[in-house]
């Protein structure tokens, strides 16, 4: 009898709740113009919009599944990877043999640092019967936390081509006076357009400095070739080794770094220089949205040819970077100052300011804009025009950059520079225009 009663009471409660459930129901919302639209702009990559739209649907379904998901889905396009962990598990409270939400939510907690939560939740997923190119990226992850493979190394190489209006950043001016000559005429250098073909090579080398180390190594290698098609003289090469040592502080949200360098750059017009460089930096997350960086440098420049070691010099200076989402502003101060000699276009005080923004116009399509100020006073008297240089440059860069797959990139861009100064010669505009191809590979 007892048994009767529990039955009939279980059925009755059932019946109640479902006469409970709204006429929108969770198989109703999933059918709706506003869950088809949001889920429509997710697969789209318009993680903006489609996050607003299922955050909106969550306040109204907040226990639905599949709204969790994909409101965690755009949120990691986003990179607001608290926020996605929540949704998630939101959803694996609801249904936890939803295996393709726990292996993202083990991704997100890898990426927030908590390697061991995430080495559960991969462990969960690789219990179960799942594509075997899914297991092998889960024992890469579970290789990672555990520190057996510590080393990982990328490289990029690049192709393109590149058209220059004024190769040689001829004058603007057909001729200029030298006022420390007595106003003697000089005629001006003419710009010379060309074009030219592009090669790069870039290997980045990642090395773990321990099992849960907050230690992190990293190998920048750089090769770059630029050939010109009309005058041979201006070609460029330029090599470069920089090794970083980052250190991550994961309680307060902030990253200390330091890096040494040293470049090889010959100019092909102009004597070809070494350039040794320390540069320490920090990184703060304010939160979700800010960034805040500060950076201090300092480098010293040799020629070569040892009729040029009087040109020798060396740079220091400081900077301040904020980023607001794809927003980012860096302001710099830096000093050069000859070594030795008597050289009057060596010592200057440099103030650089740039502010650059990344959209994406859609998943595989980007914008990039970046605008650049940068002043230059010279603090020694030229003989020629008897007064100290000021240099004001204004460079504007566009480009758009096209995501073949993964590892194919096609971009197109633009950049502009206007150098202005109270010397005739050194007044001039340059315009350029790059079509370039990026191949990257991991080993």
């Amino acid at each position: 009898m007892k048994k009767y009663i529990v039955s009939v009471m279980l059925i009755f409660s059932s019946l109640l709740a479902e006469e409970n459930i709204p006429q929108n129901s969770v198989t109703t919302v999933l059918t709706s113009n506003d869950y088809i639209l949001a889920k429509s702009q997710y697969k789209l990559g318009n993680y903006t919009e489609s996050y607003i739209q299922f955050n909106k649907l969550f306040l109204k379904y907040n226990d639905n599944v599949e709204i969790n998901y994909y409101l965690a889905m755009s949120a990691v396009g986003l990179k607001l990877y608290d926020e996605a962990t929540a949704a998630f598990e939101r959803v694996l409270i609801v249904k936890p043999d939803f295996h393709r939400a726990r292996l993202e939510y083990a991704r997100v907690l890898f990426i927030l640092g908590f390697k061991e939560e995430a080495k559960k939740e991969f462990l969960i997923v690789a219990a179960t019967p799942i594509p075997e190119n899914v297991r092998r990226n889960i024992q890469n992850y579970i290789d990672q936390i555990e520190n057996k493979s510590t080393n990982t190394t990328f490289f990029a190489l690049s192709f393109g081509m590149i058209y220059d209006d004024n190769i040689n950043s001829g004058i603007d001016y057909d001729t200029y006076n030298l006022p420390g000559f007595g106003n003697l005429q000089v005629n001006g250098t003419p710009a010379q357009r060309s074009s030219s073909y592009v090669t790069s090579f870039q290997m980045n080398h990642l090395q773990s400095l321990g099992k849960n180390s907050p230690l992190l190594l990293k190998h920048t290698g750089f090769i770059y070739y630029k050939n010109q098609t009309v005058n041979d003289r201006y070609n460029f090469k330029f090599f470069s080794y920089k090794p970083t040592l980052y250190y991550n502080d994961a309680v307060n949200k902030a990253e200390y770094s330091l890096q040494a360098g040293i470049e090889d750059v010959m100019p092909g017009d102009k004597t070809d220089f070494i350039a040794y460089s320390i540069v320490p930096a920090y990184k703060k997350l304010i939160n979700k949205d800010n960034i805040f960086g500060f950076f201090t440098q300092y480098k010293q420049i040799h020629y070569s040819d040892a009729s040029n070691k009087a040109r020798n010099y060396n740079n220091s200076g400081l900077g301040t970077s904020w980023e607001y989402k794809k927003l980012k502003y860096t302001l710099s101060y830096e000093r050069d100052r000859k070594n030795h000699g008597t050289r009057t276009d060596l010592n200057k005080k440099i103030i650089n300011q740039t502010l650059s923004y990344s959209y994406d116009i859609q998943s595989t399509l980007i914008l990039n804009a970046q605008f650049q100020y940068k002043r230059i006073d010279y603090v020694d008297t030229d003989v020629f025009f008897a007064n100290q240089r000021k240099d004001t440059s204004k460079n504007i860069y566009l480009g758009l950059t096209k995501i073949i797959d993964k590892k194919d990139f096609l971009t197109l861009s633009y950049n502009r520079t206007d150098n202005n100064s109270n010397q005739a010669a050194y007044e001039y505009d340059r315009n350029s225009v790059n079509l370039n191809y990026t191949w990257r590979f991991k080993l």
